[in-house]
């Protein structure tokens, strides 16, 4: 009888392959655990059986000789497809397996019994069963005890896991090391009452001390002014707050100093990580340098700030990892925190150098063709398939529409900032509307392409500041972002020479109109 895959067997498979245990050698602590069963129930055939796409595959066997078996004829196919042990206890009168050739022929299966075996994240890979020669019961009792040997076999499985995420963190530490000894500004790692526990070359050259120096010293005798609380995890101010001092090096002189903190937990200890910056050339500047340094200043220390974020985790939680040892569960939750955290990093590094890009290129970099405003929204929507939920996007296009004037890449970038954002920020099966109709602007035709949902909304204050550089109207919520988007947006459309209006109420939602050059209807 043919098995009918699970719903999920998509994500099973990923999981089962993403071990990485599959035709591997055998292991002395699976063949332990088949051993103990044999015995302990008093079956010739016990298997720890995993089950993947088109067949069973046996990590473990006691009492058989094959390998693996045809997906089709497996008794564990079934098996996975519940929570509970399954048992056969004659299969020649069950109808499921009655003509299956494993019963029939070799090695003659009558009793069955396997545990469901449960990777990390539950889906079921496969089996801890017992096999018999002869039909026999299986009693509550020993169904209870075969699922509590699975559950070793499962935990086992975890520690494959582990140890593989934990290798794959090895590979890395030494280009984590070197990316924070070549870091051009200072760390600090402070303990509960901010003593150091770490420092990099770079602090080193800042204080004009020595590693050993340093280590063991309260972090706030290195500063003029003591009484600064923010070194110190108790008290003191919010993570990643740029406070400016004076600082003291060895031979007691004095520089104005930079430093940005960001509080985290290691293994269940307060710790701080403080970003340290020797700013005398930036106090040196001239007058005449000093409001556009003073711009770019912010600007990039708001960068390094974003980007210190997730980088204090992955830093942080894989030293956990390489230092102690974890329970599956814990482990693997490790894993999943430094997996997101970099995934966020480089989400934002490539949003800073498209920002960067933009700003360096200037109009010149644009490529400026005649372009279909019906071609661009439809990419554009093609592009945003993956956020979900694109199907409630009504678009609606003029009768007749000039060609626009712009870079196809630059543009469909602005459009699926816009969109994505509407979605994000709008209930789910809410309508967001899009329409382009030609208009009129001082330099000759146009055409402006409107977005508006139903979302949350902005106040005015939160208007005034959306277009800066990571500002995020919605710092309080959880929604992901790094306040790029809206920048890179205005940037883009007014590098074409375009114009942007949005209005916006709270609670009812946004309008975003872009007025973009045009060419003359054909």
């Amino acid at each position: 009888m043919p098995d009918t895959p699970p719903n999920d067997e998509a994500h099973r498979l990923q999981v089962l392959f993403n071990l990485d245990i599959l035709d591997t050698p055998p292991e002395e602590r699976f063949d332990r655990i088949t051993r103990l069963a044999s015995r302990l129930f008093n079956v010739p055939v016990a298997l720890v059986s995993l089950v993947d796409a088109d067949r069973q595959w046996f990590k473990s066997r006691h009492g058989l000789d094959v390998l693996q078996t045809h997906r089709s004829m497996s008794f564990c196919t079934h098996t996975i497809q519940q929570d509970e042990v399954m048992v056969v206890e004659d299969a020649l009168r069950d109808v499921r397996f009655v003509d299956n050739p494993l019963v029939t022929g070799e090695p003659n299966i009558r009793f069955y019994a396997g545990s469901p075996l449960a990777a990390p994240d539950g889906s079921r890979v496969g089996t801890l069963c017992l096999i018999d020669r002869a039909p026999r019961a299986f009693s509550e009792e020993e169904a209870a005890a075969l699922r509590d040997l699975a559950a070793i076999v499962a935990n086992e499985l975890a520690a494959v896991e582990l140890n593989r995420a934990l290798l794959i963190q090895r590979e890395s530490e030494a280009g984590m090391h070197a990316l924070i000894d070549y870091m051009p500004e200072g760390v600090l790692l402070l303990d509960a009452v901010g003593r150091i526990l770490f420092v990099n070359p770079a602090a080193e050259r800042i204080f004009q001390r020595s590693t050993a120096d340093l280590l063991g010293q309260s972090a706030v005798t290195l500063l003029v002014n003591r009484d600064v609380r923010a070194m110190a995890p108790p008290g003191g101010l919010p993570n990643l707050q740029a406070i400016e001092t004076l600082a003291l090096r060895a031979d007691g002189s004095q520089f104005p100093l930079e430093f940005t903190i960001n509080r985290i937990m290691m293994g269940g200890e307060r710790r701080v990580t403080a970003i340290v910056r020797d700013i005398s050339k930036r106090r040196k500047l001239d007058d005449s340098n000093r409001a556009t340094d003073e711009r770019r200043r912010k600007y990039f220390a708001t960068a390094t700030h974003e980007l210190r974020t997730p980088m204090a985790s992955v830093l942080g939680f894989s030293e956990l990892l390489l230092k102690r040892d974890f329970d599956p569960a814990t482990g693997r939750e490790l894993v999943e925190i430094i997996h997101r955290q970099a995934s966020r990093l480089v989400a934002l590094i490539n949003q800073l150098l498209d920002l960067a890009r933009i700003e360096a290129g200037g109009k010149e970099s644009l490529d400026i063709r005649p372009l279909a405003a019906s071609a661009l929204i439809e990419q554009t929507l093609a592009g945003l398939v993956g956020l979900g939920d694109t199907a409630r996007i009504q678009v609606t296009l003029a009768n007749t529409l000039p060609p626009m004037l712009g870079d196809a890449d630059k543009l469909q970038q602005a459009l699926t900032n816009i969109v994505s954002n509407s979605i994000k920020y709008s209930a789910p099966g809410s309508p967001i509307l899009l329409d382009v109709a030609p208009a009129r602007r001082a330099g000759g035709p146009a055409l402006a392409i409107r977005v508006r949902d139903q979302g949350i909304g902005m106040t005015p204050e939160q208007v005034a500041q959306v277009f800066d550089a990571f500002y995020r109207a919605d710092n309080a919520s959880t929604a992901p972002g790094s306040g790029l988007g809206m920048t890179i947006f205005k940037e883009i459309i007014e590098l074409h020479g375009g114009t942007v209006e949005l209005s916006s109420t709270p609670g009812s939602g946004t309008t975003i109109t872009m007025v973009l050059p045009a060419g003359v209807s054909t």
